[in-house]
This record gives structure tokens, sequence and C-alpha cells, in this order.
């Protein structure tokens, strides 16, 4: 189906483009000389459509709105640097916590993780391990690592955290 032809029957795309914008289309693809108000509109208006829906094609995985996909995909990502990290094997637990698991989740909200070590970790080296990860992540990301937190933040996380991973015993 060509261009022209797919535009006058989807119904969406005709909310886009007009009658006359079609017509001019039309006139552009066949040929067909355009005067000069065509030329204009064609330049002004319609080339700007069809460019706005082109910088839109790298994002159609997207296009279905999908409730939370940013969110978890930038979890995904954040589980992946975290899993690739050196010290991955220390690890026995990671749980999202925050408005985020208490279902208080807003625009400006940034979405917490804590990860919780098999052993003990200096706060030397929670430091270098925040660093690292969150090194490689937007703001909105914050990853704690749970055993150098105080204790009425583990017992907050205890208490309404979700465990995105954890670790099997072997």
């Amino acid at each position: 189906m060509s261009l022209l032809n797919t535009i006058k029957k989807n119904e969406n795309l005709r909310k886009i483009f007009g009658e006359r914008e079609l017509k001019i289309i039309e006139k552009q693809l066949v040929g067909v000389s355009l005067s000069p108000s065509e030329k204009t509109r064609l330049s002004r208006d319609i080339r700007k459509k069809f460019e706005a829906i082109k910088s839109l094609t790298p994002y159609l995985n997207e296009f279905e709105l999908k409730h939370g996909k940013n969110t978890k995909d930038l979890i995904g990502r954040t589980l992946e640097l975290i899993k690739n990290h050196q010290w991955f094997w220390k690890i026995k637990e990671i749980i999202l916590f925050g408005s985020l698991a208490e279902k208080r989740f807003h625009l400006f909200s940034d979405i917490d993780l804590a990860v919780k070590f098999k052993e003990s970790i200096n706060e030397d080296d929670a430091f270098e391990f925040r660093k690292n990860i969150l090194g490689n992540l937007p703001e909105k990301v914050d990853v704690q690592v749970y055993n150098i937190l105080p204790d009425k933040i583990k017992k907050e996380i205890d208490k309404n955290g979700k465990t995105i991973y954890k670790r099997e015993n072997r």
C-alpha cells in the first residue's frame, strides 16, 4: 500500500493530515506542479509533520504506553549493572523500597534499591560499590548498601520492601 493510500484510509492519520494536505502530498508524489501557497504549506506544515513522525520511530516499542515501562526498564538496567559487578557473588538480596514499593510513586520519586551483602561490608567498600553502580545510572535511581544502613531504615525496608532478587542457597 502506498504512503498516500495509507494516510487516506487510516482514520488516526487523517486527524494529522487534512484534505488539503492530502491533495498536496498526492500532487507532490505524482509530480504535479504545486502552487506557491501549496509549496509553502508543504515545507511549513506537511514536511514538519513527517519529520515529527519520523523522529518517533526509534521508540516504536513504547507506542503502546505500557504502565510503568520506563521505570521497569530502569530497574532492569540497574539489576544488570549490579549482576555484572565484580562483587555480585557476594550479594544475598536486592530489595526495592520507598515510594515505588509502597505504591506512593509519583513523577518526581526516585527508585530506591537496597543491596544486601552475604557478609559485612565496610563503609569504604560500600561507597565504592555505590559509586560504581550509580555512576552508570540517572539520578532517579538510588542504590543503598543495606548492611551499613541505620537500623531504623533497615526495619522500614524489612517491613515494606519488595525483594526483586534473592540468591539461591547453594
